[in-house]
C-alpha cells in the first residue's frame, strides 16, 4: 500500500511515463527506473493478480514467458495538479472496482468500469460499500463528502490497506482540487485511536503536507500543529518511550514516528513514560520536547547512553537539533563523525538538516560537500533541509551561490544529483520560487537531472495553486473546529 502512493504521487504529474518507455540515451536511465518503473509497474501486476486470481495470474504469465521467450517487445489522466486537458483525457482505461458492502458484495467485486460513466444498482443510500478494496486497483476514488465521513466513522470495516488508500486519495484530490482539504481533516480526525504503523505512516505524510504548503501562513500553520498535536498525541502517550521485550518491529516503528510527529508540532502535553526498574506507567508533566531534550542530555553527557534507543535516535536527535542550537548540532555531527555504522551516519545526516539557524545549515551543507560525507548519502541533506520550512529557502540560495562545488561533487554520480534536485527543490509552493529555478537553471547542461525539473517544476505549481485555492478555506475549517 506504501509503494502505492508512491507511485500515484509521481503517475499524478505531467512529468509521468509509461510503465516501458524508450531510452534515448544512457543519461536517462538512471532517471527512468523510478517509482513509476518499479513500484507502479508492480502496482499494476497486483491489480491484474487480484482481479483474475492468483493461479490464474501465473499461469498467463507462464505462457507469456514461453510464448514469447528470447523475443523483445517495445511498445509504440488524473493529474495532481488538477488541470488536465481534454486531449490528456481521452483514453477509457479498464478499471477492476472490486467493490464490496453490505450486500450482493460478491456480485459487484468481480464487476469492472469499461466506460467513462456507470451506474451500480442495488446500494442503499446509507448502507457501507468501499470501492478498490484493499486497494487492489492502481486508481484514485473520489467519494462524496458524506459518503467519505461515512467510510471514515466505519474504520473498523477496513483493512490496512483500505485506510491508506481512503487517506492517500482524500489528500491527492485535495490537493488537485477534485476533493476538499476539509474533508481529508475531517477524515483524520477519525484516526485518533489507530494503532497501526503503516497508516499512521500514511496519516503523517498527508499532515506533513498540508503543513508544507501552507507554511507561510502563521495563522493556518499554528492551527495545523494543533491539529497534528491533538490527532497523535493519544497515541503518542499509548505507546509511551520505553521498550518492551516482546515488542514487534513496527510497534517500534510507530512510537518513533509518533514521538517525531508531535516533537516536531511543538508537543506541549504531558508524555507517558515508564520508569525504570519499577512495572508501572507514570505520567509526567512535561512536553514531548523536553523528554526529548532529557534523554538527549543523559546520553550526550555520557551518564546513561541508553537514554536514547537505537531505534529513537532520528526522532530525539532531530527534535533536539530543531530546537536546540550549537552544542546540539555539534553533538550529532561528532556522532556522525565518530560512529562507523552506516545506518547510524544516515540518521545523524538527517537530523543535522533539522537545524532552524542560518549559520548551521551552511556549515551543514559544507559539510554535506565535503570528503567526510560519502557521495551517494548527499542527497539525504537535500531531503532534510527541504522538509524543513524554516530554512528551505537557504538550501536553493546555497545552491545558486555554490552551484560549481555542487556539480563538481555530485557530477560524479547522476542518480544522487538528479535525486539532490528533485528533493531538494520540490517543497516551494511558490510562483515565484518556481520561476527563479526555471530560470538558473535556463543555461546548465541538464542532461543528468533534466526530468527531475520537469517534476520540480510540475510539483512547485500544483504546491502554489493548491495554497491560493485553499489558504482561507484550511483556515476556516480549522477556526471552526477550535484548531484555530
Amino acid at each position: 500500500a506504501e509503494g502505492v502512493q508512491q507511485a500515484f504521487q509521481l503517475d499524478s504529474l505531467r512529468a509521468s511515463h509509461p510503465i516501458e518507455v524508450p531510452v534515448r540515451n544512457a543519461l536517462e536511465v538512471d532517471q527512468i527506473f523510478d517509482h513509476i518503473s518499479y513500484l507502479k509497474g508492480s502496482s499494476v501486476i497486483r491489480m491484474l493478480s487480484g482481479y483474475l486470481g492468483r493461479e490464474t495470474f501465473l499461469r498467463g504469465v507462464a505462457d507469456y514467458l514461453r510464448t514469447h521467450s528470447y523475443d523483445q517487445h517495445s511498445p509504440d489522466r488524473f493529474l495532481s495538479s488538477g488541470d488536465a486537458k481534454p486531449e490528456e483525457d481521452q483514453t477509457t482505461w479498464w478499471i477492476p472496482l472490486g467493490m464490496t458492502g453490505d450486500s450482493n458484495a460478491a456480485d459487484v467485486n468481480t464487476r469492472a468500469l469499461v466506460t467513462k460513466e456507470d451506474t451500480i444498482r442495488g446500494v442503499g443510500e446509507d448502507s457501507f460499500y468501499k470501492i478498490n478494496k484493499d486497494l487492489s486497483g492502481f486508481y484514485r476514488t473520489n467519494y462524496p463528502t458524506g459518503r467519505l465521513a461515512a467510510l471514515g466513522q466505519s474504520l473498523d470495516r477496513l483493512s490496512t490497506e483500505d485506510k491508506i488508500g481512503l487517506i492517500g486519495d482524500a489528500a491527492a484530490l485535495a490537493v488537485s482540487g477534485e476533493g476538499t482539504t476539509a474533508a481529508l481533516l475531517a477524515l483524520l480526525e477519525g484516526f485518533k485511536g489507530e494503532q497501526n504503523y503503516l497508516v499512521w505512516s500514511q496519516i503523517a505524510s498527508s499532515v506533513a503536507n498540508l503543513r508544507s504548503v501552507f507554511v507561510q501562513n502563521e495563522a493556518v500553520s499554528a492551527a495545523l500543529k494543533k491539529f497534528a498535536i491533538e490527532l497523535a498525541a493519544p497515541a503518542a502517550d499509548k505507546i509511551g518511550w520505553e521498550f518492551k521485550p516482546d515488542e514487534d518491529y513496527l510497534t517500534a516503528q510507530l512510537r518513533k514516528l509518533l514521538i517525531a510527529t508531535v516533537g516536531h508540532a511543538g508537543h506541549e502535553r504531558q508524555v507517558s513514560v515508564s520508569v525504570r526498574y519499577c512495572w508501572y506507567i507514570q505520567l509526567t508533566g512535561v512536553s514531548t520536547i523536553a523528554e526529548a531534550k532529557r534523554r538527549f542530555e543523559l546520553w550526550q553527557t555520557g551518564k546513561d547512553k541508553s537514554a536514547v534507543h537505537t531505534n529513537l535516535r532520528s526522532a530525539i536527535f532531530g527534535i533536539v537539533i530543531s530546537e536546540g542550537g550549537q552544542k546540539e548540532y555539534d553533538s550529532v555531527k561528532e556522532e556522525y563523525i565518530s560512529t562507523d555504522s552506516v545506518d547510524g551516519k544516515e540518521i545523524c545526516l538527517a537530523a543535522l538538516g533539522r537545524t532552524k539557524d542560518a549559520a548551521l545549515v551552511k556549515d551543514y551543507l559544507d559539510f554535506a560537500f565535503s570528503d567526510k560525507v560519502a557521495i551517494q548519502d548527499v542527497h539525504s541533506s537535500a531531503l532534510s533541509l527541504a522538509a524543513n520550512s524554516k530554512v528551505r529557502h537557504l538550501l536553493w540560495e546555497y545552491m545558486k551561490n555554490n552551484w560549481s562545488t555542487v556539480e563538481g561533487r555530485l557530477s560524479a554520480n547522476n542518480v544522487v544529483f538528479e535525486r539532490f534536485v528533485r528533493m531538494g527543490l520540490s517543497k516551494f509552493a511558490d510562483h515565484k520560487s518556481g520561476e527563479d529555478i526555471a530560470s538558473f537553471f535556463q543555461d546548465k547542461d541538464t542532461s543528468a537531472y533534466d526530468r527531475a525539473l520537469v517534476i520540480v517544476s510540475d510539483t512547485i505549481r500544483t504546491n502554489a495553486r493548491y495554497k491560493e485555492r485553499d489558504e482561507k478555506l484550511v483556515l476556516e475549517w480549522l477556526q471552526a473546529h477550535g484548531y484555530a
